[in-house]
This record gives C-alpha cells, sequence and structure tokens, in this order.
C-alpha cells in the first residue's frame, strides 16, 4: 500500500522522489516533505531565544520539541507562527 499526501494527494513512490514521512501534529494526516509545515516560533509556546530552535547544519527533519503541520491545522491553531526554514524537502 502507498501512502498518499492529504494535502497535494501524492502517492508516496521511490521513483519520483515522493515521501510520506510525518504526520500533522493536530490531526493525524500523512504529509510529504513538501507540504510539512513545522513551527518554529509561536507566541504561545516560544522557547528564549532564536538559537534554541535552529538545528544542526544538514539535520533532515524536525528536531524533538518541534511539531509538524498540514496546511489548515497551521492556518487553524498557529495563525502568527514562525516556520521553520530549510529542511530538505
Amino acid at each position: 500500500m502507498a501512502w498518499e499526501c492529504s494535502d497535494c494527494s501524492e502517492r508516496e513512490d521511490d521513483q519520483d522522489g515522493v515521501v510520506i514521512d510525518a504526520v500533522c501534529h493536530h490531526c493525524g494526516k500523512p504529509l510529504c516533505r513538501k507540504d510539512q509545515m513545522v513551527v518554529a516560533l509561536d507566541d504561545a509556546f516560544a522557547p528564549a531565544r532564536l538559537t534554541d530552535v535552529v538545528p544542526p547544519e544538514g539535520f533532515g527533519v524536525a528536531p524533538a520539541g518541534f511539531a509538524v503541520h498540514c496546511k489548515s491545522c497551521l492556518t487553524a491553531h498557529h495563525g502568527r507562527a514562525t516556520l521553520l526554514e530549510g529542511l530538505p524537502k
């Protein structure tokens, strides 16, 4: 069985490079790498320093303590949040 991304409906496929390797923190829907949105800073749980949220260079997944979101849950729960940038897709 191939997984399907809940946001873009692409099916996981090694040949085309589509990888479904996370689920939304709020709703549990599966997400491909290009549709994963990782909240880095939010007024509700922001760390004291930005350096607390920057992963090591080349880090390929969201580090512990970060949550992946789908587009609809990001909008509903973290409308003013800052996203973690630079994760490999």
